[in-house]
C-alpha cells in the first residue's frame, strides 16, 4: 500500500464525514489518479468498511473516476445497503417484540452507532448487539417461544440466536471477562454507567430503541475497539465509529472519570492513540476529544496497522489452528500493552488458552 493511496484514503473520509473543512487544492488532486490506483482503494475501503462513505465523496464533490471503478463502487455501496436495511428491519422487529413483553432492548454498535452517520445505510453492519438491561434471560425465552429461535448459549458475555436468518448477540456481560484480569474491573465499570446513567432513546422507523448514556457507549467502545485491536486488529470503521461518536457526544463525556479508570485498568496509551488516530488522519476536530500524550511514532504504527486490515480465518485442524494464534499472539504483543498494560504477558496468554478450551458454563 502506496503512501500515495493512504493520503488518498484519508482526505475521501475527511471529505465526507466534515466536508467544508477540506482544502480545494486538496480535492483538486484527486483528478489525476489513475484507474488502477482506484481498484485499490476500492479493495481497501471495501475490506475496511469505508467504501460507501468513501463513494459519498465521490459523488457530493464529482469526482471524476474511470468508469470500471465507479461500477465497482456501486456494486459495494448496493450490498452494504440492502445487508443494512436487513439488519434494521430486523432490530427494530426484535424491539417491538421485547418492548411488547415489557422490556427495553439497548442496541450497541451496528444500527445504534449508524445513525451517527451523514447516512446511516453506508455503515456496514454484521450481526446485531443488544443489551435488555437484566432482562437477557427473559429475552431468550421469549424469542424461544415467539419465533422459535434456538438460543446457544456456547459463548462467553453473550447468547446466540438467529431471526431472519441474521445473528443476534444477547449481551448478559459487555465484555468477556476471563481472558485478561482487568476485565472484570473493566465490566463492573460498565454494568455501573449502565445502571446509574439514561440510556438514549431513539425512534427508528416508528419504534423504540436504546443506545447507550454518552459514557457507557465511550467506555464500550474504547475496550471493544481495543479487544480487537489487541487480539487482531480494527478497521477504518472502528475510527470512523469513534469519530463521529466524539463528534456528537464528546462533550457529554466525563473524561476525567474515563482517564481515571483507563489509568486504573490500563487502557490509557490506548485511548490517547485511538483519539490522536481520529484527530490526525480522520479529521475529528481536537477540540472533541483530550490527550494527556501523543506518541507521535506509535500513532503512525498504529494508523498503518488500521490500513493492513483483513480478516484472518483460523486454519482448522488443532496444532495448525494453535501456532495461528501463537504466533498472531507474539506479533500483537506491542499492541496488547497499550490496551491491556495491567495484564502480563503470558499470564494473559494462558487465561487466553483456557477460555478457548474451557466452555462458558464452567467459568460460569
Amino acid at each position: 500500500m502506496s503512501d500515495r493511496h493512504i493520503r488518498t484514503i484519508s482526505l475521501l473520509i475527511r471529505m465526507s464525514l466534515w466536508g467544508g473543512s477540506v482544502p480545494q487544492s486538496e480535492i483538486d488532486g484527486l483528478g489525476n489518479i489513475e484507474e488502477g490506483e482506484w481498484r485499490e482503494i476500492h479493495s481497501i475501503a471495501l475490506r475496511s468498511g469505508v467504501a460507501a462513505i468513501i463513494f459519498d465523496a465521490i459523488m457530493e464533490y464529482g469526482i471524476s473516476i474511470p468508469r470500471r471503478s465507479k461500477m465497482m463502487f456501486i456494486s459495494s455501496v448496493d450490498k452494504i445497503e440492502r445487508k443494512y436495511g436487513e439488519k434494521r428491519r430486523t432490530a427494530v422487529q426484535l424491539a417491538g417484540l421485547f418492548r411488547q413483553n415489557g422490556i427495553r432492548m439497548m442496541i450497541l454498535k451496528g444500527v445504534g452507532l449508524s445513525l451517527l452517520y451523514p447516512h446511516p445505510n453506508h455503515r456496514p453492519c454484521s450481526d446485531i448487539d443488544i443489551y435488555l438491561f437484566g432482562e437477557q434471560k427473559r429475552g431468550d425465552e421469549i424469542v424461544r417461544k415467539r419465533l422459535s429461535a434456538d438460543v446457544n448459549e456456547s459463548h462467553h458475555h453473550h447468547t446466540v440466536f438467529y431471526v431472519n436468518g441474521i445473528m443476534v448477540e444477547n449481551h448478559y456481560d459487555f465484555v468477556e471477562t476471563h481472558s485478561r484480569r482487568s476485565k472484570k474491573t473493566i465490566e463492573a465499570y460498565l454494568k455501573g454507567f449502565a445502571d446509574t446513567e439514561p440510556a438514549i432513546a431513539e425512534t427508528l422507523d416508528g419504534e423504540t430503541i436504546y443506545t447507550p448514556s454518552p459514557n457507557l457507549n465511550a467506555m464500550f467502545l474504547i475496550l471493544h475497539s481495543g479487544s480487537h485491536f489487541a487480539a487482531e486488529n480494527i478497521s477504518l470503521r472502528h475510527l470512523t465509529d469513534w469519530a463521529l461518536f466524539l463528534d456528537r457526544y464528546g462533550d457529554s463525556v466525563d473524561w476525567g472519570k474515563m482517564y481515571e479508570i483507563a489509568d486504573k485498568c490500563g487502557f490509557t496509551v490506548y485511548l490517547d492513540c485511538l483519539n490522536s488516530m481520529c484527530t490526525d488522519y480522520i479529521g475529528l476536530s481536537p477540540d472533541k476529544c483530550p490527550r494527556r500524550s501523543t506518541d507521535t511514532d506509535l500513532v503512525e504504527r498504529a494508523w498503518r496497522d488500521v490500513l493492513k486490515y483483513k480478516e484472518k480465518e483460523i486454519p482448522s485442524g488443532i496444532v495448525k489452528g494453535w501456532i495461528f494464534r501463537i504466533k498472531r499472539r507474539i506479533s500483537n504483543i506491542w499492541k496488547g500493552r497499550m490496551v491491556y498494560q495491567r495484564d502480563g504477558v503470558v499470564v494473559s496468554f494462558i487465561r487466553s488458552a483456557l477460555v478457548h478450551l474451557i466452555p462458558p458454563k464452567y467459568w460460569k
